[in-house]
């Protein structure tokens, strides 16, 4: 028994880091599963903008009051500072004179016109009628792959279709326009489309001509030698650096050589 003891003790604690171990791992996916999110995109503000227009976090709104308006009530002179636009705080409110942050991300005009009216008749009695305006709306959809302009995130425009935003991002000589994607992102139910866009454009049959929506993905994939050009790109990418360097240090070298006069001949440098 006493022989035992040691081997009994490290199995102990053997069992021990591994419960430990196994508390931390469940305790971190617990934390992974409560970030998570079961539908749409994961953003605060979400709807399809294009059917109607709701307040999103790089928009700006303003108020449309006018002076004789306001002048029938008094002591409320202080909401003219409402027709001036202000973009949406981080915590998705606006500031609203008297009431303080109003939250407005993802409503329409008509609702945060009704939002602040609530608000404003905590405070008085009769208050003027409201109207909100989205006067700059930021809706962007997402352009990846052989995207010559705009990529990574491109202005959303008023009733955009595939073909349009694939016009407005440009593509370069190796993107492949037979095998256009269009995905619809979603943590339930995403969307993938592959449209022929080459098709489109000498037939003129728009069948797959989808309209787009705020954060859609464009993405437009390379051809089977661009994947090759792109590959071989990545290969010579550090070659390329190093080569880079060493011409730099030689030329800087060089120069130093010239200015302290241990080089006697300052017609030639390095070029690259």
């Amino acid at each position: 028994m006493p022989g035992r003891s040691p081997l009994c003790f490290l199995r102990a604690a053997l069992f021990a880091v591994l419960a430990l171990l196994a508390a931390c791992g469940s305790y971190e996916e617990k934390r992974i599963r409560e970030l998570m999110h079961e539908k749409g995109f994961g953003t605060r503000a979400d709807g399809q903008a294009t059917y109607e227009d709701y307040i999103g976090g790089l928009d700006q709104v303003a108020f449309q009051l006018q002076p004789l308006v306001l002048a029938q009530f008094p002591g409320m002179e202080r909401l003219a500072e409402l027709t001036t636009a202000q973009p949406v705080r981080v915590d998705g409110t606006i500031y609203v004179p008297y009431v303080g942050g109003v939250y407005v991300l993802g409503l329409t005009e008509r609702q945060v016109a009704e939002q602040v009216e609530s608000a404003l008749k905590a405070q008085f009695t009769r208050v003027p009628p409201m109207q909100a305006r989205i006067v700059l709306s930021r809706k962007v959809f997402y352009a990846i792959g052989e995207v010559l302009g705009s990529k990574g995130i491109a202005l959303l425009d008023p009733d955009m279709t595939l073909l349009d935003a694939v016009l407005k991002i440009q593509w370069t000589n190796l993107a492949n326009l037979g095998r256009v994607y269009l995905i619809r992102p979603d943590a339930e139910n995403p969307l993938v489309v592959e449209v022929n866009l080459r098709e489109m454009l000498t037939s003129g049959l728009t069948a797959a001509n989808f309209q787009l929506r705020e954060r859609d993905i464009v993405y437009i994939p390379p051809t089977f030698l661009g994947m090759l050009a792109r590959l071989l790109q990545r290969v010579l990418e550090p070659v390329g650096l190093g080569v880079r360097t060493m011409l730099g240090i030689a030329q800087t070298r060089q120069a130093y050589d010239i200015l302290t006069g241990d080089n006697q001949n300052p017609g030639f440098f390095f070029r690259f």
